[in-house]
């Protein structure tokens, strides 16, 4: 049967349309195996998943296992996943659900069907751009520390730290657009390459932590302490 790869930003959609796909399929909930990680998935946690793939279903025709890899996978990791992908067992459906394909490599997306998700686009309220402009702040003034308890609250997860710079990133963006519009001539040019040389540094961090397997803690420490 053909593996699928499904790409949202929101885990949880991700998810809900697995379920769906098992409903569609008639796979009884006993017979689907949602395997979740914290971490990015090492070759270990694919050999474990291995020994799991080739169980009979109990109850259904068919099984299924869906593997979160929003974390991320590390290359010795989705070499063992591609042998599985290459030769899956005839009675099951292996679902991966991902908030990028840039985490995969090409061998990776040539076995699966890829399936990417709409987007529900959210404005950020008023006091929440006003905390993310307070934030912007202090991380260029304040101390180390704060920062680095900054870094451990979002590098829990690479989920979190993406959704969280991406939100930051729409702030900057308005905050420059603001300061070009509303300064004068003597401090346009200062405003707007400030806010310009933030942008870079911000858009890079979520674009590491997007396209590798950097520990995103560790991207964003070196994020804040470069401010």
């Amino acid at each position: 049967m053909q593996s699928l790869l499904i790409i949202s930003k929101d885990q949880n959609n991700s998810l809900d349309y697995a379920m769906s796909l098992c409903k569609k399929n008639k796979i009884d909930t006993i017979d689907i195996n949602a395997e979740n990680f914290e971490k990015t998935i090492g070759i270990e946690d694919i050999r474990n998943i291995q020994k799991r793939l080739f169980l009979k279903p109990i109850k259904s025709e068919i099984k299924c296992v869906i593997i979160n890899a929003s974390s991320g996978l590390t290359t010795e990791a989705q070499n063992a996943l591609l042998k599985v992908l290459e030769e899956p067992p005839a009675n099951t459906i292996i679902i991966v659900t991902a908030t990028s394909k840039d985490f995969f490599l090409p061998t990776i997306l040539s076995r699966c069907k890829i399936i990417v998700l709409k987007e529900t686009l959210q404005e950020l309220s008023d006091r929440e751009i006003s905390i993310y402009q307070n934030i912007i702040k202090w991380l260029v003034e304040d101390e180390v520390g704060k920062k680095m308890k900054l870094a451990q609250d979002l590098g829990k997860t690479r989920e979190e730290s993406l959704i969280w710079l991406e939100q930051i990133l729409t702030v900057i963006r308005k905050k420059m657009i603001d300061e070009i519009s509303n300064s004068s001539e003597n401090n346009k040019n200062f405003s707007s390459s400030y806010y310009l040389y933030i942008l870079k540094k911000f858009q890079k961090t979520h674009t590491i932590i997007k396209t590798s397997n950097v520990n995103q803690r560790f991207a964003l420490e070196n994020l804040f302490l470069s401010l």
